[in-house]
């Protein structure tokens, strides 16, 4: 019994060891965002003027490494009721429940599917938004500059607001359908 007792131990030390090490490995390439430098904004057409917003309150999980580009994990969420434009009509509907409804919808998620090189420092990432109720696939093409344990990608993509209904019954002639998402993210791991 002695003897089992003294395997098992062994044995458990081993498996001890073996998964610290798959679990420093994992978490190497997870990056943190630094929140003062990085920026979440858009742009839209609003009565032929542009309009640009951002989200002070956002999170993202990151972990990404350019020599492993299928395991890739990034997911976002964007707190909603955090929203500020730079036109205060615009300020005064956003979070209503005609447009992002954040009293039913108080966060946005952002989850990466898959990331592909598109040459250099290009990337383009394919996912799921879920935005005031709705699931859509977003395309974000980025660009990222990894120097040493320091990264900047900066990306854009283009939204359809009808697609998550946000202004319902608001003609594109006054507030446009697309809007710009931009991206300035700072991170360290």
């Amino acid at each position: 019994m002695n003897r089992l007792t003294n395997m098992f131990f062994k044995a458990s030390v081993f498996l001890t060891f073996f998964l610290a090490g798959a679990a420093s490995t994992a978490f190497a390439n997870e990056w943190s965002v630094d929140r003062n430098k990085s920026t979440l904004g858009f742009e839209v057409i609003n009565n032929g003027n542009t309009v640009t917003g951002t989200f002070a309150t956002w999170s993202a999980k990151i972990a990404f490494d350019k020599e492993e580009l299928d395991k890739a994990q990034i997911q976002a969420t964007i707190i909603t009721g955090s929203v500020t434009t730079d036109d205060a009509q615009a300020s005064g509907a956003i979070t209503t429940p005609q447009w992002l409804d954040i009293s039913s919808f108080p966060d946005a998620v952002f989850r990466v599917d898959n990331v592909v090189p598109a040459g250099g420092d290009l990337y383009e990432a394919a996912g799921m938004l879920e935005l005031k109720g709705a699931k859509v696939a977003v395309f974000l093409p980025f660009t990222l500059i990894i120097e040493g344990n320091t990264a900047h990608a900066v990306g854009e993509a283009t939204l359809s607001r009808s697609d998550f209904n946000i202004g319902n019954g608001v003609p594109d002639s006054t507030v446009g359908d697309k809007v710009t998402v931009k991206l300035d993210l700072y991170a360290t791991r």
